[in-house]
């Protein structure tokens, strides 16, 4: 009986054994694949800090201003006239998105229409602006 038992604890120490080593083997896969990810998240910032740094030195004033005197007959860049600057009435109204087009209709045959459902949050602001 006893040498039953001694069998059984043998063969359940070998199986947590077997299992234990499975275990220990799969965390130092994890282990490595995330210092792998690890390593490739450090070079797509790398990159990314090369590329904004080369994106600011193209989109520099002075070399847009560069690039404007160069290509200036093609481009057909000249300075804005004050002629060009507009008043705020000038501006076309603001047209109501269609699925407020129904709530527009109802506020109108009821009492006075709302006129932010015509225009919006911008609609008040600029009509707050030609009040002051």
């Amino acid at each position: 009986m006893i040498r039953i038992t001694d069998a059984v604890l043998l063969i359940g120490a070998v199986a947590g054994a077997i299992y234990t080593f499975q275990i220990k083997h799969e965390a130092e896969l994890s282990a490595k694949q995330l210092a792998t990810l690890k390593a490739q998240i450090a070079a797509q910032q790398r990159k990314i800090s090369l590329l904004e740094a080369d994106w600011a030195l193209e989109t520099g004033p002075g070399r847009l201003e560069t690039i404007a005197s160069q290509f200036a007959d093609q481009l057909m860049l000249r300075p804005m006239d004050s002629s060009q600057i507009i008043e705020l009435h000038e501006l076309p109204e603001i047209r109501p998105e269609p699925e407020l087009e129904e709530d527009i209709r109802e506020a109108s045959n009821g009492e006075d229409s709302d006129k932010s459902l015509l225009t919006g949050g911008i609609g008040e602001l600029i009509e707050r602006a030609t009040q002051n």
